[in-house]
């Protein structure tokens, strides 16, 4: 498939971002969050991961970045607006919208023999502070897009099985093979890829 009929068959990533519901839409309309974040996430996949290195990288991009949105009046946001926007993210909202692109992506690339997903838990660098252990995070990984297509949030008091179940709901496992860590070899977790139609 052309990289043109590709681009038809899904959504742009800043369209994601533009969709989801800003509660303070009316008082930021020279910087509006769908815009704002898309600047972070261009900022994030070029190594920035701190709020300051996010608003540094795009203030040194600034003149690149106005030519690429094709905004003239106002500057490029600052650290306080980038926090604003953060801030006011439903977490919930936007995973499940990046979840949505991603499987379209998947349908878009359409499916190649035996393209994989990695189901593992890893803890979140950096989330721990004196009060709080680190977070414990359950991925679905996708070998091919080299993007997690769905993630499940594992409580203190519990591990990482129970939520294995419900993360494999989330996704399209028609012939895929996915992979899990010994800890997941359970019945219930092979009939439930089994009835989503990946191999076992």
């Amino acid at each position: 498939m052309g990289e043109r009929a590709i681009q038809m068959n899904m959504q742009p990533l800043q369209a994601v971002f533009e969709s989801l519901n800003d509660p303070l839409a009316e008082q930021r309309r020279n910087q509006p969050l769908g815009r704002t974040l898309t600047m972070v996430f261009l900022a994030m996949i070029s190594g920035e991961n701190s709020e300051q290195g996010i608003a540094g990288w795009i203030k040194e991009q600034r003149w690149r970045l106005k030519s690429v949105f094709g905004f003239r009046r106002g500057d490029v946001p600052c650290y306080s607006t980038i926090r604003r926007a953060i801030d006011t993210v439903d977490v919930c909202e936007l995973e499940s919208k990046l979840v949505a692109w991603a499987q379209q992506v998947q349908v878009a690339l359409g499916q190649t023999e035996w393209d994989g997903v990695a189901i593992d838990g890893k803890f979140l660098r950096g989330s721990a502070d004196g009060e709080h252990e680190a977070l414990d995070v359950l991925n679905a990984f996708s070998h091919r897009l080299g993007v997690v297509l769905g993630q499940r949030l594992v409580g203190s008091k519990t591990n990482e099985i129970p939520e294995i179940i419900p993360l494999l709901e989330e996704l399209t496992l028609k012939g895929v093979l996915v992979t899990v860590d010994a800890l997941h070899t359970q019945r219930a977790t092979a009939q439930a890829i089994v009835e989503k139609g990946g191999p076992i």
